[in-house]
């Protein structure tokens, strides 16, 4: 039997578009023949050329040498030049989401060659982003509670299994004819099970939107307060006023999902967020470590998007407001 050959791509493939990139080459398979490329640092690129890319999972490691990796779009975009049936079934995109608009237009040419466009990042509001830019019938979000940490170029660690969610934020809306519907249904089925084959438990979701909200709101009562006091997540547990100040931010950005009509499950989100810092009470969340490491942070997509869109509802949310100004001024000072 002749197997389906597959082509997947990663723009930006840091931790988790490693994580999954890698997943995805290593699948031994008699259905799918899939092609991996990645899109992302020099050195990084370099050393899988060289090496392959070495996952480190539960003390064992395991080398992934099929992978293509480049720096850049020229040499693909060269191969789209003289091949137009060269294609990718699905483009994820793993930057982080202050790159967005500037990878959406590095890799435009490789980005209109691919079926589908797959943004796993955090954050909510980065569909909006890509729709400037791309055609909205062809946007996959993906959200995931795995966890991934390059150590460095070509060495991942998997820190932590988790689930990934699928679906099309703006399916429902386009009015597609029934033949459309399904086909797009079978590329979602389509990549639920690679996923899966890869041993990245994944599902389909009716709503994704509400699960990148579900899963943002932990990182909004998190990582800025986290980041401006420099404190692990445990010891955020142990001052009052800042657990009165997790509640309020959270608090804030519920009122704004519900004034957007987003409509989220019926759970304690303040106490999910304490359950996290409780389990991971030794870490420095990512945004604290972005400052640390004079990065840019991505408060844009969590305090700050809740800030922009409570602006357009005529509300306000003092405390992220308080929250994404300080932490822009502090990225201001230092970078």
């Amino acid at each position: 039997m002749n197997k389906v050959s597959l082509r997947v791509g990663f723009i930006g493939a840091g931790s988790i578009g490693s994580l999954f990139g890698g997943y995805l080459a290593d699948i031994k398979s008699d259905i799918y023949s899939i092609e991996v490329i990645f899109f992302c640092m020099k050195n990084h690129a370099n050393v899988i050329k060289r090496k392959g890319l070495k996952v480190y999972r539960d003390q064992k490691v395991n080398i992934i040498r099929n992978i293509k990796a480049f720096e850049n779009e020229k040499f693909v975009e060269g191969i789209l030049d003289k091949d137009t049936s060269f294609k990718f079934d699905f483009i994820f995109l793993t930057t982080k989401t202050y790159d967005i608009n500037a990878a959406i237009l590095q890799y435009d040419k490789i980005i209109k060659a691919s079926k589908y466009l797959v943004i796993l990042q955090n954050g909510i509001g980065n569909e909006d982003v890509v729709i400037e830019y791309c055609n909205r019938a062809k946007i996959i979000r993906a959200v995931t509670t795995n966890g991934a940490l390059l150590e460095k170029p070509g060495h991942l660690i998997h820190t932590g299994q988790g689930i990934t969610k699928i679906g099309f934020p703006f399916l429902m809306e386009l009015n597609l004819e029934e033949r459309e519907l399904d086909q797009a249904k079978s590329f979602l089925i389509l990549l639920r099970d690679i996923l899966n084959l890869a041993d990245l438990e994944t599902i389909i979701v009716e709503d994704i939107i509400k699960e990148c909200w579900e899963k943002a709101l932990v990182n909004i009562g998190i990582n800025a307060i986290g980041a401006l006091t420099r404190l692990t997540n445990g010891e955020l547990l142990k001052i009052e006023g800042l657990r009165y100040f997790i509640e309020q931010v959270i608090n804030e950005a519920m009122k704004v999902a519900e004034m957007k009509n987003i409509i989220l499950s019926k759970k304690d989100y303040v106490s999910i967020t304490y359950d996290v810092l409780k389990k991971t009470a030794n870490n420095k969340n990512s945004m604290l470590q972005d400052i640390l490491n004079r990065r840019t942070t991505e408060i844009d997509f969590l305090n700050g998007r809740i800030l922009s869109y409570a602006e357009n509802l005529g509300i306000k949310v003092p405390i992220n407001e308080l929250l994404t100004c300080l932490i822009r001024g502090l990225g201001d000072s230092i970078i």
